[in-house]
């Protein structure tokens, strides 16, 4: 199977001044082409480093690809770099600065002088075309005598392409060039995916259960785990896509059905769209009372096209005075126990409930830090309660104190999120009072 590598080009990569989302994008697409990607490299603007690193990338790897290096001025070096590692001439291809001076002056503009570097390329290659920027790319399929200067042999075969840096010019590069190209060339398999998305049960215990799965060569079945959910992951390598679907189907039908309730969705659900479809479904209405969360569970569910159908009313009731006069939380309660305790969460989602009618009443209250914590109430103490027709659903969370603020909101919406999932889906299993 071939190879490819990523070569991401860019000092403000290096600082962490740019996300190199580009790199990304490479590893997803690659993978859909069945095209194994083994290393992955990032080298800032000095030509010295990155002829360096184009050599080693060209020693291991079929395919190499950088992203980065394109553009008219002094510090775009790729071009240069790889003319320089061949010892081939740069030669200027008349059809591109046509093109850019076309660019240019439907912005009624001339082109500057600078921008002509962008239509050079190695003695030998071709151009990648840039269908919506100035900076094209280039595809050199390298013959022998080139393979020669760096050490390979005849028998072998590397091919080089250059993207720019700016994501939505590589992605249309990739879209109407390399990926036709590549297909063409190496698409004689092709990966598919599923994520089987967990909610409740750790990395380790899902490994675990699975453990039998875990050593399959095809499909193949990885664990993943990332702020409090975790997932596994079946790939299937095959002549076809729908090929790869069926052969990963049993195992994605086992880990279905030992999973259970902990299965919450498949590849870009939420546990706020899984919420939307089942509430959509029911023809059932939500609505929460936010304390410590200032109303992230409700941006979550609103991020959900759709929602408005069954959010009802979503309150931040961050003081007790709101939770007072608007929840209608007795002052006793607030007095005796505090706005942090199961008694106030209880009482917030009563008062929603009456307020709204919605079919799920949901409340939060407790405490997000970093500071406002108690030897009896520390930051992380999270009280959740659920009022769904007659039955009370409560929960205590306990998030460790060193959690940041925002993850200490993020993990609490998570569990209130997934408390309204198992009310819908598995209400049994849940205490209630």
């Amino acid at each position: 199977m071939p190879s490819a590598e990523v070569v991401s080009i860019g000092t403000e990569l290096l600082l962490g001044q740019v996300l190199d989302t580009n790199s990304q994008f490479f590893a997803l697409e690659l993978a859909k082409l069945g095209i194994n990607s083994f290393y992955r490299v990032t080298v800032g603007d000095n030509k010295d480093r990155i002829k360096a690193t184009l050599l080693a990338a060209l020693s291991r790897s079929d395919v190499v690809i950088t992203s980065g290096g394109l553009g008219p001025t002094a510090d775009d070096l790729t071009t240069e770099c790889i003319s320089e590692i061949f010892d081939a001439a740069q030669v200027e291809d008349p059809a591109v600065v046509e093109r850019i001076k076309a660019f240019f002056a439907l912005r009624n503009a001339k082109m500057p002088e600078t921008n002509r570097k962008q239509a050079f390329r190695p003695l030998g290659s071709d151009i990648l075309s840039n269908p919506v920027g100035t900076a094209p790319g280039i595809v050199w399929d390298l013959q022998p005598e080139y393979l020669a200067k760096i050490g390979l042999g005849a028998d072998q075969h590397r091919l080089i392409l250059t993207f720019p840096g700016v994501p939505s010019e590589l992605r249309s590069m990739w879209q109407h060039t390399a990926e036709p190209l590549l297909s063409a060339r190496y698409g004689k398999h092709v990966l598919w995916s599923c994520e089987l998305k967990h909610y409740g049960i750790g990395e380790s215990a899902l490994a675990e259960q699975y453990g039998h799965l875990l050593d399959l060569a095809d499909p193949t079945v990885a664990p993943y785990a990332g702020r409090g959910e975790c997932r596994l992951r079946v790939t299937a390598k095959a002549d076809t896509v729908d090929d790869a679907k069926k052969l990963a189907q049993p195992v994605i039908d086992e880990i279905s059905a030992g999973s259970k309730h902990r299965l919450y969705g498949f590849d870009d659900d939420t546990l706020e769209s899984v919420i939307g479809k089942l509430l959509t479904e029911r023809k059932m209405t939500i609505a929460l009372a936010e304390s410590c969360t200032g109303g992230l569970i409700s941006k979550r569910l609103t991020d959900v096209a759709g929602s408005s159908q069954y959010v009802a009313l979503n309150l931040v009731t961050y003081s007790n005075e709101a939770k007072n006069q608007i929840l209608k939380v007795d002052e006793d309660i607030l007095k005796e126990h505090g706005a942090v305790s199961p008694q106030c969460a209880r009482a917030m989602a009563e008062g929603l409930r009456t307020l709204t009618g919605a079919d799920i009443s949901v409340s939060v209250t407790g405490l997000a830090g970093p500071g406002g914590g108690s030897a009896e109430k520390p930051v992380g103490l999270v009280y959740l309660g659920l009022c769904h027709g007659s039955k009370y659903y409560p929960l205590t969370i306990r998030l460790p104190e060193h959690l940041s603020r925002d993850e200490i909101r993020f993990r609490t919406a998570n569990e209130a999120l997934n408390l309204v999932r198992l009310v819908l889906v598995a209400p049994d299993l849940l205490a209630t009072e």
